[in-house]
């Protein structure tokens, strides 16, 4: 059982996130492996995302962060540096992945937000535009009403004697 502690030391693994999440829970495991706290204590079972080490489970005390004991242990043997470099590449590709979709995320709430605005702009414009028709329905309704008042006024000054000049009386013999 070897004891390097470059697999993943506790600020790594709270610095980056897993590539792959846990299927099981640190402790849900069997057989118990018991860590050497007193009293002892069923040592929590990890994956190590280090360079030398990825995808390497261990052993590790469940109360190590709190003043637990030092205990720590391989589950799984050393990989090949085949399967290592696969790995490695595998994480830092679902890493870059990671960041990438979080761009697009961010882009995404950017344009929504632009989005959200320039539908504001628009039903402020369709506000106006609904007043204008409004006005102009007013407008034409009132040139219909002007129109039928001119009509009826030149029909009525035209009379019996023939079309009048408006402003001048007909003359008198």
């Amino acid at each position: 059982m070897s004891s390097s502690m470059s697999d993943g030391s506790s600020s790594t693994r709270e610095s980056k996130a897993y590539p792959v999440p846990y299927r099981v829970g640190p402790l849900e495991y069997q057989p118990a492996v018991m860590c050497r706290c007193r009293p002892p204590a069923k040592a929590a079972r990890w994956i190590s995302w280090s360079t030398d080490n990825p995808g390497r489970r261990y052993y590790k005390c469940q109360n190590a962060r709190q003043g637990g004991c030092d205990f720590w242990a391989w589950y799984d043997g050393p990989t090949s540096s085949f399967i290592r470099e696969l790995l490695n590449d595998l994480r830092d590709r679902v890493n870059s992945l990671r960041r990438e979709n979080e761009v697009m995320r961010k882009e995404v709430e950017q344009s929504r937000d632009k989005v959200e605005v320039q539908s504001k702009v628009i039903d402020d414009a369709r506000g106006v535009v609904a007043v204008k028709n409004a006005e102009i329905m007013c407008l034409k309704a009132r040139n219909h009403k002007l129109e039928k008042e001119r009509k009826v006024f030149e029909t009525s000054s035209q009379g019996a004697n023939g079309p009048e000049i408006i402003g001048f009386a007909p003359l008198r013999e």
